[in-house]
């Protein structure tokens, strides 16, 4: 079923949410990869979505910002030597390099600096997993075919082979570390305030009945609210394999969509060098030239968050989503019913479009996400809607606004030789044609 709807498609996704619960999920023998959040579904999935949410709420963030700052750091520095040299870098892969070290410090117990060090083990591992070219270990095919295998006939490519899709030397890295640390700090006590802390709190918390109180800081928050009254288990028996499958999991959602985050808006900033200024003005104000960052200097920059949701919208990078019917649902005002088990593709590119959405639809413009101009919020669908949005959206923007201070405080961003002035993604959807490359000129003190 296809919905290009506006109103349907917010019944679907947060009015009617009951009905269309489930996403299409990825499945193989890994069982770690059966615990992420993606892959669960029914009252699963909302027993662990409630446990996860209380991990990424404002105040749990305020405390994993030190570890992003350090992952900043080191991007600045690096930003500071490609400047002295002259030399072109893609913003792409530069972000991808901020990504990781702020992921192997918030999810992992690792200090890692991939900028001097880009082939430093977790890196390398890291690329391994995601399956990153000059990396990936399995050719495409043979992981076509495993995925046949797993999900069109289970009962085969999962109970008789065994098949998995990851890498499971990559894996077994990955779960060792966080593995130990949980045990480490158990023993010590010691806290570093970072995923594996938080998740650890969480499920205390739940084991002792701690309930948890909603509080919606906005309206893609309020949409996400989940009704929990049915889970009757709240239970965790399996810590350590929960620790592990959502540490992972954050790497999987965290890393190369930030990347390519902070590569859209790094593109639109050298494209509209006018607006770049703008922001540079807003940091200077806001947290100063050596300011510390804060959580309520990240809260103040205002016109960076109008124009990082500006180029997010404009980049069309997620033209559609999906959900399965879990019970019939008659569309409101037909006599259609979508049947249970059907999935439903929404295509929602086109919400972004609409001048009844955004006051200057058509144009990249920063003032569409103004507040007095009145944006409609559920048309930007980069993090999509509902129970079913990004749960890490409040993380993936902090490292991006974190990065962008690190860049732009002390440099200009100026476009390189090959970037294009419209993005177009490469067919193996792994990076832009052209690239998004771009040099740094100092700025005067």
């Amino acid at each position: 079923y296809l919905i290009n709807d506006q109103e349907l498609a917010k019944q679907i996704m947060i009015k009617d949410f009951e009905y269309f619960v489930d996403r299409p999920t990825f499945k193989s023998a890994n069982k770690i990869g059966q615990l992420f959040l993606t892959n669960l579904e029914g009252a699963e999935w909302k027993k662990m979505r409630a446990l996860m949410s209380g991990v990424f709420t404002s105040g749990k963030l305020k405390t994993m910002l030190p570890h992003i700052c350090k992952a900043g750091d080191h991007l600045a520095e690096y930003i500071a030597k490609v400047s002295t040299e002259g030399k072109e870098v893609d913003m792409k892969d530069t972000g991808g390099l901020m990504t990781l070290d702020a992921i192997a410090a918030v999810a992992f117990n690792l200090d890692s600096n991939s900028f001097a060090d880009p082939e430093n083990t977790f890196r390398r591992m890291a690329l391994t997993l995601v399956g990153a070219p000059g990396y990936q270990k399995t050719s495409m095919f043979v992981m076509m075919m495993k995925a046949l295998l797993c999900n069109g006939f289970p009962w085969l490519g999962i109970d008789i082979l065994q098949l998995q899709i990851e890498d499971p030397e990559s894996m077994a890295f990955f779960k060792d570390i966080v593995l130990k640390t949980y045990k480490q700090r158990l023993e010590s006590g010691e806290r570093r305030n970072d995923i594996i802390d938080i998740i650890m709190d969480e499920i205390k918390r739940t084991r002792t009945g701690g309930a948890q109180k909603q509080e919606f800081e906005d309206e893609f928050e309020k949409g996400a609210a989940l009704d929990t009254t049915e889970i009757k288990e709240r239970n965790y028996t399996d810590e350590e394999s929960i620790l592990v499958a959502n540490a992972v999991l954050f790497f999987f959602a965290g890393f190369d969509t930030s990347a390519f985050g902070i590569g859209v808006v790094s593109h639109k900033l050298c494209l509209y060098p006018e607006l770049q200024e703008k922001i540079y003005e807003e940091i200077i104000d806001v947290v100063g030239i050596d300011g510390k960052i804060t959580p309520e200097k990240l809260g103040a920059l205002k016109y960076m968050d109008m124009f990082i949701s500006e180029a997010l919208r404009m980049s069309e990078m997620v033209p559609s989503t999906e959900r399965v019917c879990t019970k019939n649902y008659q569309i409101p005002g037909t006599n259609v019913v979508i049947p249970k088990g059907k999935v439903v593709t929404i295509y929602t590119e086109d919400f972004t479009q609409l001048e009844e959405n955004f006051i200057n639809a058509k144009e990249f413009d920063p003032e569409n996400f103004n507040p007095e101009n009145n944006p409609n919020k559920f048309a930007f669908q980069t993090f999509g809607q509902g129970p079913r949005n990004c749960i890490g959206m409040r993380y993936a923007l902090m490292v991006m606004k974190v990065a962008f201070i690190n860049i732009l405080r002390k440099h200009r961003m100026v476009r390189g030789s090959t970037m294009q002035d419209k993005l177009k993604m490469t067919p193996e959807m792994t990076h832009f044609t052209g690239g998004l490359p771009a040099t740094f000129v100092k700025r005067e003190d």
